[in-house]
């Protein structure tokens, strides 16, 4: 299975942006509607959609021990985030200016871009075969995609 082509923006407040690149193996992109339902007596529950959308993207992958791994997003190399860097960008002030984007593939027509705020990361250290790695999990609440 091929990695996806994912990179992840940070922007520390008053700094300039730095562009990493991301190993992942799944990529989610969550939308939840919360539609308002009223029991009416008698007749089928009233309906209303007040047009508010939860987009969220989740992000499972692999994170390196330690830094120094480059890869080509097509334009540039990028050097890969790892685990210590990635806690300081979730935990830092970074965290409030992240974008995550979805490099354009095969038959695409664009890349997708999502800017939010970083609910949840979680990462696990997976020993393997031939390496020790962290496997992450992270999940951005975003606006809307660009």
């Amino acid at each position: 299975m091929a990695d996806l082509n994912v990179t992840l923006t940070a922007t520390p407040s008053g700094g300039s942006e730095t562009i990493y690149a991301l190993q992942v193996e799944e990529l989610t992109v969550a939308i939840r509607r919360s539609p308002l339902q009223a029991p009416m007596p008698g007749t089928d529950p009233v309906q209303v959609d007040m047009g508010f959308s939860d987009p969220s993207v989740s992000i499972r992958g692999i994170l390196p021990i330690t830094s120094g791994q480059t890869a080509s997003d097509g334009t540039a190399d990028r050097a890969v985030i790892h685990k210590d860097l990635l806690e300081e960008i979730v935990t830092g002030a970074y965290a409030n200016n992240i974008t995550i984007t979805i490099i354009a593939g095969a038959g695409a027509s664009s890349n997708s871009t999502y800017v939010g705020k970083i609910g949840d990361f979680s990462a696990t250290l997976m020993p393997g075969k031939e390496e020790i790695y962290w496997s992450y999990r992270l999940t951005l609440l975003s606006q809307l995609r660009d």
